[in-house]
């Protein structure tokens, strides 16, 4: 089934156009041009800056003229991610979107729905002569996913609406009202690394038979958003990792090599892996060490990490240079012990994470291990002590942390006219009224937020799952029902 054919045909005709086109965080130019000529082939005024924001104006329908204006505000970029075995060069290759009628994905890599979704609604919002709608001012931004960066450039001065919408939720019947803010933190560790062939000889009882080197290898686990999914506990695999090479420090002497994990700052990590060097008098009980926590583990993750795998092999790779002693045993340290997850619940909120962190990504560098966190919380307290942590463990191993992308929560409005006017449009659409919540997810209303003071927003999605993974899919029917929901808002403006 052809993805063209899907209800509404207006907005998955554009998605599949938007798919066709290349444009991961960092890539967006293709996009931004291709929105450019939308708008001139529908008569449009419009305009791109140098980040590759894009924004579109359109007058009010019939009738709608003369009321205030609306911005529709989605983002143009995408997490790109695929499967490890899979030879595509997303930064110039077309996405691959199947569907059965039911669900859309991607064939082995992410989707970009988020927020490629919300690009189609406002693209077809756009084309149509029969939609009712007040004047529209389409805000279009790049690079959300790595710090929300063509939020922080947009030049809002000819933006005068004071009422945003923003579709970059990801739960249908949810209509979020605040969300968290962020920071991303960029910890440096200094390293040491020595000849390897020196390290086995140092008070080695039997010096001839040298080391060998082991591959350990952490893959399948499920990952996910660091925000919307942290509170699943997915299994880190850098964590995971880590533990299974401290375990092993207790049975034999080894020094690492290589360590690499996760892609994302904004994604858990699905796999990691790492090579040491193992004195061949301890090659056996290296290996079985490893295999004894991965059995605990895996028991201990069964439930949420079913296609979890953890091998661990002799390998053939050279190594001309290892860690020493002590860098080793930091290097396990800071990433086993660092926190990571969950931190905070929220008090006021039934069930909602108030301030977490998401190990995202860690690899070893010529003098340094290298590992980034995004810091989330729905109060700027709750971000500033969870980084003071971060920084203090850090400082404890002679690290350093460097701080980016730092953006702010969008606080809730009390007094929200754009809200009831959503509630009872969703009242009119689905028969009941909506969740009405806050979002442990960056959106890019808090930097809009801060832009344009005063500005009333909300924020609605169809239902996306496993998003920033090749896991990720599209829910047909959200999509159909949410844009009738988005089409009622617009009327009732």
């Amino acid at each position: 089934m052809d993805i063209n054919e899907l209800s509404p045909s207006e907005v998955f005709s554009y998605f599949q156009e938007i798919c066709a086109i290349p444009h991961g965080s960092g890539n967006t130019g293709m996009i931004a041009d291709y929105c450019l000529e939308f708008a001139k082939l529908h008569g449009l005024k419009a305009r791109k800056d140098a980040a590759d924001n894009v924004v579109i104006f359109k007058a009010g329908s019939s009738g709608y003229e003369d009321c205030e204006p609306v911005i529709l505000q989605g983002h143009l970029d995408m997490v790109c991610e695929k499967e490890p075995d899979l030879d595509i060069d997303m930064s110039v290759e077309s996405i691959k979107a199947c569907t059965d009628g039911k669900m859309v994905w991607a064939d082995g890599t992410t989707l970009g729905a988020d927020d490629g979704i919300a690009v189609a609604f406002i693209l077809a919002v756009l084309a149509s002569d029969t939609i009712a709608h007040p004047p529209i001012q389409a805000v279009l931004t790049s690079d959300e996913e790595i710090g929300m960066l063509g939020a922080r450039d947009l030049d809002t001065s000819d933006l005068t609406a004071k009422r945003l919408i923003n579709i970059d939720s990801e739960s249908e019947r949810i209509l979020y009202v605040s969300c968290a803010g962020g920071v991303r933190a960029e910890c440096d560790i200094p390293v040491v690394y020595e000849d390897a062939a020196g390290w086995v000889a140092d008070g080695a009882i039997d010096v001839q038979n040298g080391s060998v080197c082991f591959e350990v290898k952490i893959s399948g686990l499920a990952g996910g958003h660091s925000g919307v999914e942290i509170h699943k506990q997915h299994t880190n695999a850098i964590r995971l990792l880590a533990s299974l090479l401290s375990h092993a420090s207790g049975a034999a002497d080894f020094r690492l090599v290589s360590l690499s994990g996760g892609g994302k700052e904004n994604a858990i990590p699905k796999e990691a892996k790492a090579v040491v060097s193992v004195r061949s008098c301890d090659a056996t009980t290296f290996e079985q060490s490893i295999k004894e926590s991965a059995a605990v583990w895996m028991q201990e993750i069964s439930a949420t990490e079913p296609y979890a795998k953890i091998e661990v092999e002799k390998t053939d790779a050279a190594a001309d240079k290892v860690l020493n002693s002590h860098s080793t045993a930091n290097v396990i340290y800071a990433l086993w012990l660092s926190p990571d997850g969950v931190y905070r619940m929220s008090q006021e909120i039934n069930g909602m994470v108030q301030t977490s962190l998401n190990l995202g990504t860690a690899y070893l560098d010529a003098d340094k291990l290298v590992y980034k966190y995004l810091i989330r919380s729905n109060t700027a307290a709750g971000k500033k002590l969870l980084l003071e942590r971060v920084t203090t463990f850090v400082k404890h191993l002679s690290g350093k942390v460097v701080t980016m992308s730092d953006y702010p929560a969008w606080e809730y409005k009390s007094d929200s006219q754009l809200r009831k006017i959503c509630v009872d449009s969703f009242t009119n659409v689905y028969g009941h009224e909506p969740e009405v919540t806050s979002i442990h997810a960056g959106l890019e209303c808090g930097i809009l937020a801060g832009k344009m003071p005063g500005v009333d927003m909300i924020s609605f999605g169809p239902t996306l799952e496993s998003v920033h993974t090749p896991d990720e899919c599209m829910n047909v029917a959200s999509v159909e029902r949410t844009w009738e929901y988005l089409l009622e808002i617009l009327k009732s403006l």
